[in-house]
């Protein structure tokens, strides 16, 4: 199988995460251009590659085709917008939201 690159890997990771390229080059910081560029055929030079691993956490040798398979810990959108919204609760609050999903996570309602 042949290995995909930087720009394939690129648009995957935006399309997986349900993004546009206008909503990526805003969460990067670059024209959206420049996206369309980089899913086309220009390699982004290493300063944006950086922005794309932080953004999509992944690594730069999973960017550019160097590891293969699903990254663990690659967050959906919708896991980015729990972790926000956890992240903006009251310390106490957040101890209190955390027991109440590890206890759905283990009720009869997730089987």
């Amino acid at each position: 199988m042949e290995k995909m690159t930087i720009n394939e890997r690129i648009k995957e990771l935006r399309t997986e995460n349900g993004m546009t390229q206008k909503q990526l080059a805003d969460a990067v910081g670059i024209p959206q251009t420049t996206v369309a560029c980089h899913e086309k055929s220009h390699d982004p030079n290493i300063y944006i590659l950086i922005k794309y691993a932080d953004f999509f956490e992944c690594t730069l040798d999973y960017l550019a085709g160097r590891e293969e398979g699903v990254l663990p810990y690659a967050l959906s959108t919708e896991e980015r917008e729990l972790i926000q919204s956890f992240r903006s609760l009251k310390p106490s609050v957040r101890k209190f939201a955390f027991e109440q999903i590890k206890l759905l996570s283990k009720s009869e309602i997730n089987q």
